[in-house]
């Protein structure tokens, strides 16, 4: 059975075939084809062709799902990401689940680079930033209760109560979850124009003053 992760794969280049791109990694030693994400291959194509990098780009080969046209069932690909940090590679020795919390995603997954070649634990679901950077997982639980009208709109938006919160919360307060500093808690705001109305909206409900952010 075919993994789903490739840790520290090397992407050497994409082949085209009569049923989709193939991602051309290099993984342990071995050379192995695996089914693309078309768009993300195109990226990558791109990406490698302008670098002009015969050596090819180290990252995380990982299998997604997705339809595909006249398909009713999704199919199984993957896509290619490529570490910010061309040095990092993953540290599976130093991996730490003795304080694993589901409630937050603490830092518990072993890497190394060039920076630090001891070694340290990143959250999980990210790939750690220049230098091994990124933003720790420092949030706070709350629980309450949302109105069906809240609902019905997120349902009409194409959405979910949590996402279209969370999002004005990463407007609001500008966060941004970067390749270069990725946030363990996944918040990303949508750019200066949402950042604007959402502090504009929270000037006129509260009544704030105009410098107060």
């Amino acid at each position: 059975m075919r993994p789903t992760l490739f840790y520290d794969a090397r992407l050497k280049g994409i082949s085209p075939s009569g049923n989709g791109d193939k991602l051309i990694i290099e993984y342990q030693g071995r050379e192995i084809f695996l089914p693309a994400d078309s768009a993300n291959a195109q990226h990558y194509e791109k990406r490698l062709k302008a670098s002009g990098n015969e050596a090819g780009l180290i990252g995380l080969a990982r299998q997604v799902r997705r339809r595909t046209p006249g398909n009713r069932r999704a199919g199984v690909f993957y896509r290619f990401d490529a570490y910010c940090d061309q040095t990092l590679r993953r540290a599976f020795d130093l991996d730490d689940y003795e304080y694993l919390d589901n409630s937050y995603n603490l830092n518990c997954i072993g890497w190394r680079n060039a920076k630090n070649p001891d070694g340290f634990l990143a959250p999980r679901g990210i790939l750690p930033g220049e230098d091994g950077r990124f933003v720790s997982d420092n949030t706070e639980k709350y629980l309450f209760a949302i109105p069906f009208e809240f609902i019905e709109l997120a349902t009409r938006m194409k959405t979910d109560p949590a996402t279209l919160l969370k999002t004005f919360i990463a407007d609001t307060c500008n966060l941004q979850s970067t390749p270069e500093l990725p946030r363990a808690d996944g918040l990303s705001g949508r750019g200066t124009e949402a950042l604007r109305k959402a502090r504009d909206y929270l000037r006129t409900a509260w009544r704030l003053k105009k410098d107060f952010f």
